[in-house]
């Protein structure tokens, strides 16, 4: 049990040291790295937490694993496009199947369950990305707000990404399940990216 622990810290330790330098790129002075390392490790660690702790809740049991191949988009597009794009997505919280309380398979109430667990992390992301933000418009020391507006749009990167509803992406679960559902937290999330990507 302890060696799963250390395995999934050192996952999630490997997984934030890629988007951090894959966000800061080509910038990676330590300064410039410590900012952008405050809102990927605020919006990625408690995105994962958040998919983590809603599928516990319902009982599944659930691990957070690095992707080789996620952890290489993130840093060779970052690389290649010079920073201007990055592929958010360097691992997932593997979710094993529970009994089901009913005594049989229950194809609507999993989906459910799939859905709301999938968009637990961009609910956390846009929360995290209204509170920076706002924090940002009342604070007047020019690298606190600096900081800040740097998490928000970070946060509001990662909620927009990961509610796309292609592939294995968290968006993609959610459209399927419920496509208002999607509209709540993906539309906003594309409004906000706009609006705190331009000031």
């Amino acid at each position: 049990m302890a060696s799963n622990k250390s395995r999934e810290i050192v996952h999630l330790v490997a997984s934030l040291l890629v988007l951090t330098i894959a966000f800061t790129y080509p910038d990676l002075r330590p300064g410039q790295m410590a900012i952008v390392a405050f809102g990927v490790g605020t919006g990625f660690l408690l995105h994962e937490l958040a998919h983590k702790f809603t599928a516990l809740r319902y009982g599944y049991v659930a691990v957070y694993e690095a992707s080789p191949t996620g952890l290489f988009l993130a840093l060779g597009l970052s690389f290649i496009t010079g920073g201007g794009f990055v592929f958010a997505a360097p691992g997932a919280v593997m979710i094993q199947g529970k009994n089901s309380p009913y005594g049989y398979y229950d194809p609507i109430q999993t989906g459910k369950e799939f859905a709301y667990i999938s968009v637990s992390g961009a609910v956390v992301n846009l929360l995290l990305a209204i509170m920076f933000f706002t924090a940002s418009l009342l604070i007047i020391d020019p690298q606190v707000t600096g900081v800040l507006k740097s998490s928000a749009f970070i946060n509001v990167f990662l909620a927009g990404f990961n509610m796309i509803p292609v592939g294995p992406l968290d968006g993609a679960k959610v459209w399927k399940y419920n496509k208002v559902l999607w509209g709540i937290v993906g539309i906003p999330a594309i409004i906000l990216f706009f609006l705190i990507g331009s000031i």
